[in-house]
């Protein structure tokens, strides 16, 4: 866990949650846990934000709600 906190937006209710960041990697994909459940967002450039979905709710995190400095998230790196 990265131990960021990031807001993240339900479509579907209006409502809004702290999510802790998972793992990152600008611009592809993101992974955030909310209440002990995982998410995986993927980044949609047109809206610039990461978009997913789980037990049919849509969940939104904005880019600029993202930590600004890249040195305090360690990018997703598989090691083979």
């Amino acid at each position: 866990m990265i131990d960021k906190m990031v807001p993240v937006h339900c479509t579907d209710n209006g409502k809004e949650t702290a999510g802790y960041i998972l793992s990152i990697m600008r611009n592809k994909f993101m992974e955030v846990s909310m209440n002990t459940v995982k998410v995986r967002l993927t980044y949609n450039s047109n809206h610039k934000q990461y978009v997913g979905s789980m037990a049919g709710l849509e969940f939104v995190v904005n880019e600029n709600d993202l930590p600004k400095y890249t040195d305090d998230i360690k990018t997703f790196r598989r090691s083979r």
